[in-house]
């Protein structure tokens, strides 16, 4: 049938040269969408019915004291759904929970390592100290003992050297009393012995005695 506005059999090749040709070409479409509509319009009146008979006939089951297969396959699935629901819950917390425990236990054993780790270090630092303390008191002992040693040692030496000294001082002493012919003489002054010294054949002046007892002329020749 060609379209009388364009005098053009419809072809669905070829595209729309007017508008009756569009609409023309939408009719179809839209008498199979209605048929949808009045089919889905029928069924949904068939399963109200249904489920209305059905809730009717429940009702009667129940006030004569049986209870319907339908409920109780209903009340199984829904009860066999729930558990699942539950079991799928508990199974979702349950793997939660041993991720955490499992997060919680890795924490605790690098906890445990870290501790275990430090106590070694503590330990190293404190045989360390030890080592030292003890090395330290064998050095401060063999330290004291070399420098008592050494005073020791210095303290002879000067010892000697004092006692060398002194022997020289006396040697040279005598050696100049020899020379100078030093001689030692005692004498009795009102019963009293008195020692005197001689130098050079002169007396030597007894510092006691110049008190204005002698006279100028011997203290010019004892100097």
């Amino acid at each position: 049938m060609s379209c009388h506005a364009c005098s053009r059999a419809p072809n669905p090749r070829l595209p729309f040269c007017c508008a009756t040709c569009a609409r023309s070409h939408l009719y179809q479409l839209r008498v199979e969408h209605v048929k949808v509509l009045l089919e889905k319009e029928v069924i949904g009146k068939q399963i109200d019915e249904a489920v209305a008979h059905r809730e009717t006939q429940g009702r009667a089951e129940e006030i004569d004291g049986v209870v319907p297969e339908s409920a109780m396959e209903g009340h199984s699935r829904w009860a066999i759904q729930a558990i699942a629901n539950r079991q799928a819950n508990s199974s979702t917390r349950t793997k939660t929970l041993g991720d955490q425990v499992e997060v919680l236990v890795a924490e605790i054993n690098d906890k445990k390592l870290d501790i275990s780790q430090r106590k070694l270090t503590l330990a190293r630092r404190n045989s360390d100290t030890e080592s030292a303390k003890y090395q330290l008191l064998e050095r401060e002992g063999a330290m004291l003992t070399a420098i008592q040693n050494n005073t020791r040692r210095t303290e002879h030496l000067w010892h000697n050297l004092h006692t060398k000294t002194i022997d020289a001082r006396i040697f040279l002493c005598r050696e100049a009393a020899n020379i100078y012919g030093l001689r030692q003489k005692s004498k009795r002054i009102n019963g009293d012995s008195k020692e005197t010294y001689m130098l050079g054949g002169m007396p030597i002046i007894d510092l006691r005695e110049m008190n204005g007892k002698l006279r100028p002329f011997i203290l010019t020749l004892s100097k």
